[in-house]
């Protein structure tokens, strides 16, 4: 990895999906640490989380949206006024969030979530 700045623009720009996914990734609350022997995870569509920094720090909502093309995830209660007077939710970086709650409706996230080697 390069240390000028320019390039790990360029770099996170032109990332491909896979390392993408990578960029996404939250820290767990103590307790889901405890059950699933995990640092971080991916965080997904209607998981709750918890924003730790920023002008919405100590906010708690359900993520609305995980937009990879921006590397961005929209939570519910986090929201700023447009132009035109309507709300809309503000992209939050995934390092800034802690999950506290996980939806578990896809079977192949539970499977990783419990098995020993793809624990990080």
């Amino acid at each position: 990895m390069s240390k000028q700045p320019r390039k790990q623009r360029n770099d996170d720009a032109s990332a491909p999906l896979h390392e993408r996914h990578e960029k996404v990734r939250a820290t767990l609350s103590q307790d889901l640490r405890d059950e699933y022997g995990q640092r971080s995870v991916r965080v997904n569509e209607g998981d709750t989380v918890e924003v730790l920094r920023g002008d919405f720090a100590g906010e708690t909502g359900e993520v609305v949206d995980v937009d990879l093309s921006e590397t961005a995830v929209r939570v519910e209660d986090v929201t700023v006024e447009a132009a035109d007077g309507e709300e809309v939710p503000r992209p939050v970086d995934a390092s800034n969030l802690r999950v506290t709650d996980l939806t578990l409706e896809d079977d192949l996230r539970q499977e990783r979530l419990e098995s020993e080697e793809d624990s990080a």
